[in-house]
């Protein structure tokens, strides 16, 4: 049986690119397989755990993701050196190789939105990107969010809930606001001031910075009743924001998720950082 020694370095460079591989090089088969199963079971795991849900549950799957590729690379280098040779097997073949490297990173070739509605339809979460500031200061240009798809599937509508929302003129876009109103409340704004049912509404979140939008609308509305199945929505960043006052009350059903937390800001100290 034909023999041949394994060189280290391109041990390790197979399992960089596809965890497992470097070991199926080393003519370790069986161990190629244990780590390429652990790198799908960890997100099942973090998903099944429910901690996706949670930024330390990311930050878990993160460390550990790092540390287990590193630990892959590292043993498949050391494997290669203390082999002097190698029985090679059938699969010990570079077409083998580049095919099992196509395969493993299959999902550079996914199209974005299918990764995206995969992520959310069967995982139950997405991540966002914030690109503007009508949110301020609770969510700042460049912030990095992660939202539950399925939060308001299984909990109901409060008011200030965050909710992610399907851009009523254009369905391929998506943006945060804050629910204010309910179904069947009556809303009001008098001189920037919101009032619910007559009552006026306390509202720490809310930045007033006077830019030039269209003042009559914005800082008086209504009052409007909102109709069954919808809502009204504003923006933190009140006097800088498009939403219900120049759209009109928001479906239920345009409603796509609840942000959680802030995995990644521009501001490290904002990382983490849980949204109501």
């Amino acid at each position: 049986m034909k023999k041949k020694k394994r060189i280290p370095i391109i041990a390790a460079a197979l399992s960089l690119v596809a965890p497992g591989l470097g070991q199926l090089y080393n003519g370790q088969i069986s161990k190629g397989i244990i780590f390429f199963l652990a790198f799908f079971l960890i997100p099942a795991i973090i998903f099944l755990a429910g901690l996706q849900g949670q930024f330390v549950g990311l930050a878990a799957f993160l460390i550990f993701t790092f540390c287990l590729w590193l630990f892959v690379i590292v043993e498949a280098f050391f494997a290669a050196k203390r082999k002097k040779e190698v029985v090679l097997k059938g699969y010990n073949k570079w077409p083998i190789y580049l095919l099992i490297i196509l395969l493993m990173n299959g999902a550079v070739f996914v199209p974005r939105d299918v990764a995206a509605n995969f992520a959310s339809d069967v995982l139950g979460f997405r991540v966002y990107k914030i690109p503007a500031g009508s949110m301020e200061p609770t969510l700042l240009i460049g912030d990095f969010l992660v939202a539950d798809t399925k939060y308001f599937k299984k909990n109901e509508l409060q008011r200030r809930d965050l909710a992610i929302i399907q851009d009523p003129k254009d369905p391929s876009r998506d943006f945060v606001k804050r629910v204010i109103a309910l179904e069947g409340e009556k809303i009001e704004i008098k001189n920037k001031q919101v009032y619910i049912n007559d009552e006026a509404l306390p509202e720490s979140y809310v930045v007033h910075n006077d830019v030039n939008l269209d003042v009559a609308t914005r800082d008086d509305f209504g009052p409007e009743l909102v109709p069954p199945n919808y809502c009204f929505v504003l923006g933190d960043n009140r006097d800088n924001s498009m939403d219900s006052r120049f759209w009109g009350s928001i479906p239920l059903r345009s409603i796509k998720g609840k942000p959680l937390y802030i995995y990644w800001a521009k501001d490290k100290s904002r990382i983490g950082k849980k949204l109501g």
